[in-house]
């Protein structure tokens, strides 16, 4: 019940920005599965609230129709990285724009237009493998408490505490993202134990890797799409779960080192033309 009322929730809020660009009938089935796909979230519970300035200002808001959807890592001036699936039926470019060097959502930071999103071939919304997009802004964005993030050089091992920011739900029944911006410190989990607990519903590929505090800390809706960070470089990026914050299932993420040849192949690409 906790999560069809959230479901509710972001439908009635997606079908209302939807009506009013396109005046349609919304197929609510259809959107249900893109909101949440099959029996897992995508996904700072346990957290304490922070500012964009104290992160190093690298954390992005990105909105489609301008409701806020995901978060993203500013890693140059013209390029965000984030989550592939933050875009499952939201493709149309010219409607999202990014928002950098806020704290709280209703901040008036620097916005930006999206001019390009580009999607791992490799990803599908049923396995979430390979869940990275690289997105070009039209404008360099700069401005007062926004900076650059390097991309992993760190290789991963269990037991190291990684930091996740976001605007993300604080509880895994609340109704909406958070107001204010929040981090959270959480240890990478050993693989093998990730992939036991997720077998009966994903597999865990070489694409991912698993970080949380079971029952305590985590990442949680509309987290998604944001950096989870080492020693100022963005390692991993905000993924799925089962619930938040879960006493079972730890939060899952993209291991930005194994994805790192897309991200570099695509951000020459883009920066070429």
């Amino acid at each position: 019940m906790q999560r069809l009322s959230i479901l509710f929730l972001l439908i009635g809020t997606a079908m209302h920005n939807y009506a009013l660009k396109f005046n349609e009938t919304i197929d609510v089935n259809k959107l249900a599965k893109i909101v949440m796909p099959r029996a897992y979230q995508t996904r700072v519970v346990g957290g304490r609230v922070t500012t964009n300035a104290k992160l190093g200002g690298y954390l992005m808001a990105m909105r489609y129709y301008n409701t806020f959807i995901c978060g993203g890592a500013l890693i140059r001036e013209l390029i965000v990285l984030t989550a592939a699936h933050c875009f499952e039926e939201r493709d149309l470019s010219e409607a999202w724009s990014v928002d950098g060097g806020i704290s709280r959502l209703s901040d008036k930071g620097v916005r930006r237009q999206v001019k390009r999103i580009i999607k791992s071939s490799q990803f599908t919304i049923s396995a979430m493998s390979m869940d990275v997009a690289v997105l070009l802004l039209n404008r360099p964005m700069v401005g007062r408490n926004i900076a650059t993030i390097s991309l992993c050089s760190t290789p991963l091992t269990p037991g190291m505490i990684l930091v996740v920011a976001g605007w993300g739900m604080t509880q895994s029944d609340s109704d909406g993202p958070s107001h204010m911006l929040r981090s959270v410190s959480v240890p990478v989990i050993e693989k093998k134990l990730c992939s036991d607990v997720y077998r009966k519903s994903v597999s865990i590929t070489d694409s991912m890797f698993c970080a949380s505090v079971l029952g305590k800390r985590d990442a949680c809706t509309f987290d998604s799409g944001g950096p989870l960070v080492y020693n100022k470089q963005v390692c991993g990026i905000v993924s799925f779960g089962i619930g938040c914050a879960s006493r079972k299932y730890p939060g899952v993420y993209t291991d930005v080192q194994f994805v790192k040849p897309f991200i570099e192949k695509t951000i020459n690409m883009l920066l070429s033309r």
